[in-house]
């Protein structure tokens, strides 16, 4: 485990370098609000389509090559986003890049492999404390290098690179320091197992409303993330050093919910409650950014708890989806969950910039919109039992 998460935060803390950067890159090259939020669409709709592939390639031949393989595309993708000097060229790297990103899924498979169904909320919650970690450090570190050739331009290359050579480094610790999790590997010594199908999954009982759930949480989770930098330059005049510390205080919070509160919540009151938990935050957090008079300190309080109350939804519907599945076919439902989370950032940002031209509050509306959602589904579950 430890092996695995280390790998998971050095790679989130490269694709958390190009955050702050990547809006502000846009405009440079002639883009506007909904052209950045294509860029995240279309990062997630790569991820989306290739997530339950990478998770099935795991099921079928191991999480440690499929693992090290998204790391390794990961670092190419980040090569041509450090030289890309047109629209096209950053739409061309974000699609590689989200091609990649089931890696996310395939770690929280792995950990589901090595833990038992009463610790596995918790180990789910170090998965979150990894990519809040790497989040944290990752955006200021962004920001900073984006500066690197003089103030006033913003630049990628250097980010880029770091980005890239992180991911390389991730890749070389799975492939030669983490052993194989897959329990069809070791049973078959090497043989890949039986190919899982899909339907299986979607067939267990309850999947069908948290997979939509997976969708609605990732809708509100990458509006907030990708138009807050929008947010942040159009009402507080913020460039990219100053959202890369933003996002940067975010991960910081993050990371400590998930690396502190998510266990005893769960424990204490299970994954569902602990959901309309996380729910709750996010909707205070909201309430603070559209109802406050905005500044600095508006910005520091709400959107890290409009981020970190999102977060912790994913930790616990992974983990319900984990319980709720059998052994053999874990990594294709978490990569289908990993996917359809994909599917939810590939309207959300589109969605969220349509509105932001009508009102620079249209992310948080959206986000509060999608809380009440979660909300609903959570007294749901609990009315069921």
């Amino acid at each position: 485990m430890p092996i695995i998460l280390f790998a998971v935060f050095i790679d989130l803390l490269g694709f958390g370098i190009i955050v702050p950067i990547l809006p502000f890159l846009t405009m440079k090259f002639g883009g506007g609000v909904l052209t950045g939020a294509m860029l995240v669409s279309v990062y997630s709709l790569f991820a989306f389509v290739m997530g339950p592939i990478w998770g099935r390639f795991s099921d079928k031949f191991g999480r440690r090559p499929a693992l090290a393989g998204t790391f390794l595309g990961a670092s190419a993708s980040y090569l041509v986003l450090g030289f890309a000097d047109t629209l096209l060229l950053l739409f061309l790297a974000r699609a590689m890049s989200g091609a990649m990103a089931g890696n996310v899924g395939i770690a929280i498979a792995a950990i589901a492999d090595v833990t038992t169904d009463e610790n596995r909320g918790k180990a789910m919650a170090k998965i979150g404390a990894a990519f809040g970690l790497g989040f944290a450090f990752g955006p200021g570190i962004g920001g900073l290098l984006s500066t690197l050739g003089g103030n006033e331009e913003i630049g990628i290359k250097a980010a880029g690179l770091t980005a890239a050579a992180l991911s390389f480094i991730a890749m070389s610790l799975t492939a030669f320091l983490m052993p194989e999790t897959n329990p069809a590997q070791g049973k078959n010594h090497g043989t890949p197992s039986k190919l899982p199908h899909w339907q299986d999954v979607i067939k267990q009982p309850g999947q069908s409303l948290l997979f939509a759930m997976f969708m609605i949480t990732a809708v509100a989770q990458s509006v907030s993330f990708a138009l807050t930098p929008f947010w942040a330059e159009a009402v507080l005049g913020w460039n990219a050093v100053q959202v890369g510390y933003l996002l940067m205080a975010s991960g910081i919070a993050v990371f400590l919910l998930q690396m502190f509160a998510v266990g005893p919540l769960f424990k204490h009151l299970g994954e569902v409650k602990s959901v309309m938990v996380g729910v709750g935050l996010s909707l205070l957090g909201c309430s603070i950014i559209v109802f406050a008079q905005p500044s600095m300190m508006v910005a520091a309080i709400g959107f890290p708890m409009v981020m970190s109350g999102l977060t912790l939804a994913f930790p616990a519907l992974n983990s319900l989806v984990s319980r709720r599945t059998s052994a053999s076919l874990q990594g294709t439902a978490l990569g289908m969950s990993n996917g359809f989370s994909a599917l939810g950032r590939v309207a959300g940002p589109i969605a969220g910039a349509t509105l932001f031209g009508a009102n620079t509050n249209a992310p948080f509306l959206v986000v509060a919109s999608a809380a009440f959602l979660m909300l609903a589904w959570g007294i749901y579950e609990i009315s069921r039992k």
